[in-house]
């Protein structure tokens, strides 16, 4: 009788376990979906990975080492889902440091919200003050991410990047306004480049063995050098 308990509890562990190990298998693919579908910009079928994701974790949720930094993970892919998509409002929470209002510990997402705090404040770029005003706050968001304890090279290379801005907006130069929130994009659009032309260039094409003149020698070999004295 105490031999049938041990194995029923054992039994029902490794099925617990398999469950477990199931659902997470279920998510990290999940998860990587729904980057795969952010890259190649199929934003619906992002959130719906996303989705998924949350409702499959179940127990997984309590396994540590993986419960808590999957969910991070989650969180972090919906906040970069909403700011390609320029729903800056719904990113960024209420509140004057929107960053410090993320947990520790998700550093992607804070740095997320500091790029979306940046590119909302582009449109606030009007007259001298104001664009004083919103290029402190961007640096601000971006410095909030850098006082983690983990360090970020691109959150460094943004936050000096604004921190130019601003000084070049204190001579009197106006920072570059963002793209054209109609077409989705997130900088300046480009353009062709001047047409070149070719004249002062000679083009060389290279001779054949016998289409050489006795007197070119061999290119491979240097001639003799004449002695001096």
């Amino acid at each position: 009788m105490k031999g049938t308990i041990v194995w029923g509890v054992a039994a029902a562990v490794l099925a617990v376990a398999g469950v477990v190990c199931l659902r997470i298998a279920t998510v990290e693919r999940l998860v990587a979906d729904a980057q795969q579908d952010l890259a190649t910009l199929n934003y619906a079928h992002a959130e719906q990975s996303l989705t998924e994701a949350e409702d499959s974790i179940g127990l997984a949720r309590w396994v540590p080492g993986f419960g808590s930094s999957v969910m991070d993970e989650v969180r972090a892919r919906r906040g970069a889902l909403q700011y390609w998509q320029r729903k800056y409002e719904v990113l960024l929470p209420e509140g004057a440091d929107p960053v410090a209002a993320i947990e520790e510990g998700n550093l992607d997402l804070k740095l997320v919200v500091a790029n979306a705090v940046y590119r909302q404040n582009q449109g606030r770029y009007k007259d001298r003050e104001a664009t004083k005003q919103a290029l402190e706050e961007s640096a601000a968001a971006y410095f909030a991410v850098l006082k983690n304890s983990a360090w970020r090279e691109d959150a460094a290379y943004n936050y000096e990047y604004v921190i130019r801005l601003r000084d070049e907006q204190a001579k009197g130069k106006q920072p570059p306004e963002g793209g054209d929130a109609s077409k989705g994009d997130m900088g300046q659009g480009g353009q062709p480049s001047e047409a070149t032309s070719q004249k002062g260039f000679q083009i060389y094409i290279p001779l054949q063995g016998d289409e050489k003149s006795p007197e070119a020698g061999d290119a491979a070999k240097a001639g003799e050098k004449a002695r001096k004295g």
